[in-house]
């Protein structure tokens, strides 16, 4: 009898089983080349919080210079984790493994669906900054370099450009823009710079005018595409 109850009590002792923990950041990669013959692989971050007993994210997809984009429809119940991505009209259902490490699920968008395997995610770190200032490599009243900017898109995601803005000898500039997932080392050919005032003119698609500030290490300005305005700053680097 001694033994049986030692038993029956050490049965109980035993703790249950952890629940998987969907809150934090989750990576995986999409393979579009299941749909697109040819095409390379898609990365995407989850990062999914909880407030009041409710699930909330936002997705990054930073192979295509988008990041924070706002996630509807984020629920949890233990076991199944699914999100929906209005920007993109695309949704994610996914189950934890065996050993809760990993979640295995499909991707849909376009009615297509492709596999989706999310494992936990940490940002890499931040490189340590050089001891000491920085030399000024900027040449007054020369503006070539990399000019970088964030545009806000209004469904609360973002788009990274770099504008390499290069003089010639005459005086002019001409620009080429880089823009993952947009634009890959697009030349612009020969933007208009009139003292502090500049215009990039993107394929007759879209433009972006600026002013120098008098330091000459930022531009604050207006990015413009199909009448739609979007104030962006553009920072020398």
């Amino acid at each position: 009898m001694f033994r049986l109850l030692s038993l029956l009590t050490l049965l109980v002792a035993l703790p249950a089983a952890a629940q998987p923990n969907i809150v934090g950041d989750w990576s995986g990669t999409i393979d579009l080349s299941a749909v697109q013959p040819g095409a390379g692989s898609l990365t995407v971050i989850f990062h999914v919080s909880e407030s009041d007993e409710e699930y909330m994210g936002t997705l990054d997809s930073p192979d295509q210079g988008a990041f924070g984009l706002p996630l509807s429809d984020v629920a949890f119940d233990g076991e199944t984790f699914s999100a929906s991505l209005a920007a993109a009209s695309a949704s994610y259902s996914g189950v934890f493994d065996a050993e809760g490490a990993q979640i295995e699920g499909t991707w849909t968008q376009g009615g297509n669906t492709m596999p989706l395997v999310l494992t936990p995610y940490e940002a890499p770190a931040e490189p340590a900054a050089a001891e000491g200032p920085k030399p000024s490599t900027i040449k007054r009243g020369d503006y070539t370099g990399d000019w970088v900017g964030v545009m806000q898109m209004d469904d609360g995601g973002e788009i990274h450009m770099t504008f390499h803005l290069a003089r010639n000898d005459d005086g002019t500039y001409n620009a080429i823009l880089d823009a993952p997932g947009q634009a890959d080392n697009l030349a612009l050919g020969q933007i208009e710079v009139y003292g502090k005032d500049v215009v990039i003119n993107i394929m007759g698609r879209a433009s972006y005018t600026g002013v120098v500030s008098d330091d000459e290490t930022a531009m604050e300005g207006t990015f413009e595409q199909g009448g739609d305005k979007s104030p962006m700053t553009l920072t020398r680097q």
